[in-house]
């Protein structure tokens, strides 16, 4: 292997975010090496492992081996990419040296172990790129996206999420909120956001609803960048949401024609504001 093959270190999540970020990667650098990790239960391992040069996988709460793992094979940039199911902040396996952060932490909420872990492994000398990069094609400007256009209820509706929703997130609780009539249904909070939105649909008794997906203010874009895909869509279906709306520029959009698709069959409404 030349010295100058670019090498990318990739965390790879639950869901189809990291098969992107490892499709862009390839695109912009087709030379590229790419080192992944994942963790048992969350990462589809037989997907990315066919789809990079080397790849391990983790409990959850290990950082102590992974950190060896990818120094081993040169990595020095590394991507975040896919998502932690929450409540597996409850149930972490810490190493010792993960054990030695959390006991250094105030706070244990996602965005704070994160961040956390970010701040370790740069002692190491990794470098986190935004969990952005390579994904531009993927996160929608402002406008109508897909489904039909809303109905200036759903407006005021989408704009009361969207506040509610950047409160929720500033105070760490979750990025998502469902809403209805400017009533408040259901917030995200450690169950994540289909089941936020199954919440909703229980508590919304057959309502229209809205679903108001955001960045947190400051919000660190190394990780945990709010992301929707056809399982949002399908899941906002069958609870009786019929508008999604987004925040424009900072939400990554999976798989956009069978969104397309879904939003057209089942008449959702879908824009970034």
């Amino acid at each position: 292997m030349s010295d100058s093959t670019p090498i990318l270190g990739l965390v790879a999540g639950d869901g189809s975010y990291p098969e992107c970020i490892i499709k862009g990667a390839r695109k912009n650098a087709p030379n590229i090496r790419i080192v992944a990790i994942g963790f048992k239960g969350e990462t589809n391992s037989a997907l990315i492992s066919s789809l990079v040069d080397e790849y391990k996988e983790f409990h959850v709460g290990q950082i102590s081996k992974p950190f060896a793992f990818m120094k081993e094979h040169g990595v020095k940039d590394v991507i975040m990419a896919g998502g932690i199911n929450p409540k597996n902040i409850l149930t972490l396996r810490p190493d010792l040296r993960a054990l030695s952060v959390l006991i250094r932490m105030p706070e244990k909420n996602a965005n704070s172990l994160l961040e956390a872990v970010i701040t370790e492994a740069e002692k190491d000398g990794f470098h986190f790129l935004p969990a952005s990069t390579y994904m531009e094609d993927y996160m929608p400007g402002p406008g109508h996206i897909a489904g039909p256009a809303p109905s200036s209820e759903q407006w005021e509706d989408a704009r009361f999420g969207m506040q509610m929703a950047k409160e929720t997130s500033r105070l760490s609780i979750g990025q998502s909120v469902v809403v209805y009539s400017g009533t408040v249904i259901a917030v995200e909070a450690v169950e994540g956001t289909n089941n936020c939105i199954r919440r909703g649909g229980q508590l919304g008794h057959g309502k229209p609803l809205t679903l108001a997906k955001v960045a947190r203010t400051g919000h660190d874009m190394r990780f945990d960048i709010p992301t929707v895909g056809p399982t949002t869509m399908e899941v906002c279906a069958e609870n009786g949401v019929h508008q999604v709306a987004i925040e424009a520029h900072k939400t990554i959009l999976l798989d956009k024609e069978r969104v397309e698709a879904l939003c057209k069959k089942h008449k959702i409404s879908f824009h970034a504001i």
